[in-house]
Parts: C-alpha cells; structure tokens; sequence
C-alpha cells in the first residue's frame, strides 16, 4: 500500500500506464456486453485508468483501492463533469465487509495477483454483482520464474496464475458463461534487466439473474 500510495501523484503521468488501459479497455468491450447505464466497480482501480478509459460506453463507476494515496489521486481527477456520479473509495474487497450496493460490471487489472486467497475474492466479486451482472478480471499469465516482480524485493503476491484454475474459481463462485481469452502483454524489464514481454489473460463470467 505504500509503495502505490507513494507512487500515486505520477502514476497517470507514465504513458506506459494509460496505455495498458486503453488497451486493455478495448480487449473488456470485445468481451463484455457494455451499456450507456451501467454501474461499474474497479478493484484494484489506482487512479482509476481502466473505468475512465470505458467511460463513454458505461454509466456510473466506482473506483477502489486499498491504498490512499491512489484513492487520494482518483478523487481528484474524478471532480470533473464528465465523470458525473462517479466517486473514489477505500476498499479491500479481500478483508473488507461487502457494501449493499450491487454493480452490473465489476472489473479489475493487473489487481488480483496482489491479493491472498483468490479464490475467496473472486467469490466476493461475484456477490457485487447484480443480476445478469458481469466479471472480468484481468491478470497475468503464470510466470513460473517471478520474473514480473523480480525487482520487488518485499513482493508477496502470486507470480500470475494458469487461466484454467481462475476459470475454475469463476465457476466456483456460481459464475456462468465462463471464459478466458488473450489480454495484451506488459512490456517490462525482467529479471535479469533485460526487456521481456509478460502476457495478460481477461478472464470473464456472468451472473445468473
């Protein structure tokens, strides 16, 4: 949390940011049936880049983040008319009491691999969704050397994950029309500071009304 908290202030500065999210935002319309009044919750959301990214094919969103300074930094940009009812808060959808509200998309990138018991949190995800409501997380592929987050010396996350044990989470969690399909790459140094490329998969799932 402090090392995003901290790195808040410029994260929308870096173009490698924005750009996975739009990216990213184009592989989430090709996959997932957007609506002009849907309500939206970003997990994971920083700043949230993803949730703007779709704004002009959804309704209302609502980012979280269990850092502050993100939440700090997402309130802000969203004080503009063009993200009207959209709102930024605290949330740690792993450990947190799940608030009343239900969404018709919740969505998260590259967020799930710093969470603990995953299974559990897509479960929890699932239970945000209002009926006929979808999810779709987006994560990496597994990367069985750590090579991602070589460089992150106190990093206690999952090294991504084998798209067939999410998709079995999502059916777990009560899911229907369950699948997983490319999402793009992240371009980054790997652990021996060379470039490397690591894949992304969207892993997708409804809920039943």
């Amino acid at each position: 949390m402090d090392r995003f908290s901290d790195e808040a202030a410029g994260w929308d500065e870096k173009p490698e940011h924005a750009d996975r999210a739009r990216s990213v935002a184009a592989v989430v319309r090709s996959t997932v049936p957007l609506r002009p009044d849907m309500s939206v919750l970003e997990i994971g959301g920083g700043t949230g880049l993803l949730a703007r990214a779709l704004a002009d094919d959804i309704g209302t969103a609502v980012v979280t983040d269990v850092a502050p300074g993100m939440v700090d930094v997402a309130t802000s940009v969203l004080d503009n008319p063009r993200y009207a009812g959209w709102s930024a808060r605290l949330f740690d959808v792993e450990h947190d009491e799940l608030p009343a509200e239900r969404y018709d998309l919740v969505l998260a990138l590259l967020a799930l691999h710093h969470m603990g018991d995953v299974a559990a949190v897509i479960d929890r995800c699932g239970r945000l969704l209002a009926p006929d409501g979808h999810l779709a997380l987006i994560d990496l592929d597994h990367d069985a050397d750590g090579a991602f987050h070589a460089h992150v010396h106190d990093f206690d996350g999952h090294n991504g994950f084998r798209r067939e044990h999410v998709a079995g989470w999502f059916d777990s969690a009560g899911l229907v029309d369950v699948a997983t399909a490319d999402a793009g790459v992240v371009d980054k140094a790997g652990a021996d500071g060379a470039p490397a490329q690591f894949p992304m998969f969207i892993a997708t799932g409804r809920r039943p009304e």
